[in-house]
């Protein structure tokens, strides 16, 4: 009998957990000024009570056009995480390699893992592909660091992975956020994109992806019949109208970060890039986390990005990150007053 797939503990998240939490939430990348009263609107009125077109064909024409696309180039998804997941046991076989640029996102390691695959962490796009390399992932930018590659060294990391028979994987979750420029139309290219982050509508899980049509084709076969909720498909089928939402309130978003990144400068080295995230090195991250949770403020321990000295924190409005900041003080008096 074929060996199963082994049985993994879940990979660590920001967000709700378990246990009761009635606090402030820094730990969830979304826009705080969310959600889009458009999107919100078609995912209420959308057809509950019916099953879908089990191709989902007018909602990928939808985004097809909004991106100069086939709707042929366009698969659909409940969240990034399922896309990710069905691309590893799509493309990477057992004993094959995922290459990520700075530690990948936590589902796609685990969906390696699953596969009995390798994981490879880079400082930065490499100029040859390691063998049995299958996937590249990059995050544009990159979560936690906040990290982009610009629009020529995407494209050469596509030529080399086209070249070598892999796939590069672009995660655009934050792009929305820091106006990073798309990745280019290409055969080795697969845009992984979840809109619910920028429109503050994180719980409807809107998310699809951008590829060749033969790539779309292997991620469709692995999709089980009507994937796809009625909210969650209108939420993506009304996107394209979507945008004046992200126009009015992602410069507002930018202007928070930067303030909160400005604030929190004094108590530690803060890394941040332009995205609604920063990081906050403290020594101790797990026990940084402990205490401010003690506090009634999550925020997102960087150790399984690699990262055990670092806080990850995303910005909400101004008045509440006041409060983080408040909070970080009353921890940082504790530990060395």
């Amino acid at each position: 009998m074929a060996e199963l797939p082994p049985l993994l503990p879940r990979s660590p998240h920001g967000g709700p957990t378990s246990e009761p939490f009635d606090g402030l939430d820094f730990s969830v990348n979304t826009n705080p000024y969310g959600p889009n009263p458009h999107l919100l609107r078609a995912a209420r009125r959308a057809d509950h009570a019916h099953y879908p077109d089990p191709t989902y064909r007018a909602v990928r024409e939808r985004l097809a056009a909004g991106h100069g696309v086939t709707p042929d180039e366009v698969a659909l998804a409940v969240g990034a995480s399922d896309l990710l997941h069905r691309l590893v046991r799509a493309f990477l076989p057992a004993g094959g390699s995922l290459l990520s640029v700075h530690a990948p996102f936590g589902e796609l390691a685990r969906a390696a893992a699953l596969a009995r695959a390798r994981v490879e962490v880079v400082a930065g796009a490499p100029a040859v592909l390691p063998p049995r390399v299958r996937l590249v992932y990059v995050g544009h930018p990159h979560n936690p660091s906040g990290h982009a590659l610009g629009a020529a060294e995407l494209r050469a990391l596509a030529e080399r992975c086209l070249f070598s028979g892999a796939l590069l994987i672009v995660d655009e979750a934050y792009a929305p956020f820091t106006g990073a420029p798309p990745p280019p139309r290409h055969p080795g290219v697969v845009r992984v994109l979840s809109p619910g982050k920028a429109h503050g509508l994180v719980g409807v899980r809107p998310a699809y992806a951008l590829a060749a049509p033969q790539v779309v084709a292997r991620l469709d076969n692995l999709a089980p019949a009507w994937h796809l909720p009625a909210g969650t498909a209108a939420v993506l089928a009304a996107l394209p109208e979507a945008a004046t939402f992200l126009t009015r309130t992602l410069p507002r978003v930018a202007r928070d970060a930067r303030a909160l990144a400005a604030a929190l400068a004094p108590l530690g080295p803060v890394e941040h890039h332009g995205t609604p995230y920063l990081t906050l090195t403290v020594g101790n991250a797990a026990r940084g986390a402990a205490a401010l949770l003690a506090r009634g403020v999550r925020v997102r321990d960087c150790t399984s990005y690699g990262f055990p000295d670092r806080l990850r924190v995303a910005t909400r409005r101004p008045e509440e990150n006041g409060r983080l900041v408040d909070a970080l003080l009353e921890v940082q008096e504790e530990c060395c007053g």
